[in-house]
């Protein structure tokens, strides 16, 4: 049992970051706060939508629903100067790099409701 006094490791405080070096093809660096103030349609899209997020088998990998819409396979990562890389299986991000199920991913990390992995430079 722990008690005040209790010495509590940094491993429990916090999970430790997670880095990953490689990401599926098509990958793109993303800047959300330009795509909020650029694109605000897709962001407030997500926003507004009814969304599942499930986690894949990696920590960058996801699975995303919106709005009842078929679910998409999502990767999004943070690099270490706070903008993202990020990839999403659906055809908007396949024709404009932005989609609102990388902005869902994206909002719910920013709630603290999902840890994105930091993406290797290298």
């Amino acid at each position: 049992m722990k008690t005040a006094e209790s010495p509590t490791t940094t491993s429990e405080c916090s999970p430790p970051d997670q880095w990953i070096s490689r990401q599926p093809s098509g990958t793109r660096d993303l800047d959300f706060q330009q795509i909020r103030e650029r694109q605000s349609a897709t962001w407030n899209a997500a926003l507004d939508a009814d969304v599942d997020v499930t986690k894949g088998g990696r920590p960058d990998l996801f699975l995303v629903s919106v709005d009842d819409d078929c679910p998409v396979n999502c990767s999004l990562a943070e690099h270490p100067n706070g903008t993202h890389a990020g990839w999403c299986s659906c055809e908007v991000f396949q024709a404009t790099t932005v989609c609102p199920h990388l902005c869902v991913l994206r909002q719910h990390a920013a709630l603290g409701d999902l840890d994105l992995p930091m993406r290797d430079q290298t």
